[in-house]
């Protein structure tokens, strides 16, 4: 797969940007799975291990989204809890510098020379991890402009009121009053949601975005309660709390993370490359994530689109393969998914306990 050079030079998400309680609902993961899908920050894949998946494999075509997928790894096998808690529920870690130390030597070589460079990310004086990466540096802008609006205190008051009425009669109000500012213009700015990691073909397929927006924020703050929101709610803090902290980061899950930590397994190329070069290997489930998105808007990339599901349509271990879109209906299934399959879609309105809450559609493909 080929991408901007951008977004294969960079770190671009610092969080899994699926919920990983909405891809078990569908996949319903256990010991019996084998699943290939897509690197991205990682917390996804601690998710399938706790589950008790025996071989979870990602790739991804950007090396620094590996990297870091491998300090995590490395993390949770070398440290106890409180470590891995200071790295990636804080963000922040006092004597930064000594762990790496330790870990440094442990990482392969092009990891080792990433975080060598890079290991302020987590000093205590600093932003902290999470204000990072390009999704970080988006969270610090829609902050800005949140202060610029005057609306802090109203989406704070949305965030803690337990009321869904209370927090429905805030809402319009606060809306009309991000809605006459002019910084909200960069919330659907082309190239914010491109440093996002939105590509421009996302941006497109989803329509209008003022209204794609309104309807998020009402199902994020109005409907869900954001203050349990581990997606969400982290880039409103800048780091994690125990009281809404991912599966992945609680203790008592830490100690058989730890155990089954070595299930995952990792590997820099693309979803199609894997399929083409691990053929002894039997996946049962496939998570695509919202790579298709990526591919479809150019020649080259459709060309890769379809060999992909080409080989996904002739294994016969595959059962259950499960992707997100910001299409409505994803214009590929028809014309590449194999009449073998059965094909599930659930637009936005089937999933509004997703606590992403970010695609259009939701795809289940099963045999």
């Amino acid at each position: 797969m080929s991408l901007p050079l951008f977004f294969t030079k960079k770190l671009i998400y610092t969080i899994s940007w699926e919920d990983v309680t909405i891809d078990q609902k569908l996949l319903q993961l256990d010991h019996t799975s084998s699943i290939l899908t897509i690197a991205s920050a990682g917390d996804h894949l601690f998710n399938y291990a706790l589950e008790g998946v025996s071989n979870i494999h990602a790739v991804d075509i950007n090396p620094i989204q590996l990297h870091l997928v491998e300090l995590k790894k490395l993390i949770i096998s070398a440290y106890d809890f409180d470590v891995f808690w200071a790295f990636f529920g804080v963000g922040k870690v006092p004597n930064y510098r000594r762990y790496f130390e330790g870990l440094l030597p442990q990482l392969t070589p092009l990891a080792r020379s990433f975080w060598s460079r890079k290991q302020h990310l987590f000093n205590p004086q600093g932003r902290g991890f999470y204000r990072y990466g390009t999704t970080g540096w988006l969270s610090r802008l829609l902050l800005f402009s949140i202060r610029r609006m005057g609306v802090e205190k109203s989406i704070t008051e949305l965030i803690h009121t337990d009321d869904i009425e209370i927090r429905q009669g805030l809402f319009e109000p606060l809306w009309n009053r991000m809605a006459q500012h002019w910084s909200l213009a960069w919330w659907v700015h082309p190239w914010v949601l491109y440093l996002g990691g939105i590509p421009m073909s996302q941006q497109k397929s989803i329509g209008p975005l003022l209204p794609f927006l309104k309807d998020t924020l009402y199902t994020l703050l109005v409907e869900q309660k954001l203050s349990e929101n581990p997606y969400w709610r982290l880039y409103w803090d800048g780091c994690y709390s125990p009281n809404f902290a991912p599966r992945h980061l609680q203790l008592h899950n830490f100690l058989r993370l730890k155990e089954c930590i070595n299930h995952i397994t990792l590997g820099h190329s693309s979803l199609l490359d894997s399929l083409n070069n691990n053929g002894s290997i039997s996946y049962t489930h496939v998570n695509l994530l919202d790579h298709q998105d990526w591919l479809f808007n150019n020649t080259k990339g459709f060309i890769e689109l379809n060999e992909t599901w080409d080989r996904l349509n002739e294994l016969p271990s595959v059962t259950k393969i499960l992707f997100r879109s910001s299409y409505e209906t994803a214009p590929w299934v028809d014309e590449l998914v194999s009449k073998k399959f059965m094909v599930n879609q659930m637009k936005r309105n089937e999933f509004r306990e997703d606590r992403v809450f970010s695609y259009s559609s939701t795809y289940l493909i099963t045999r």
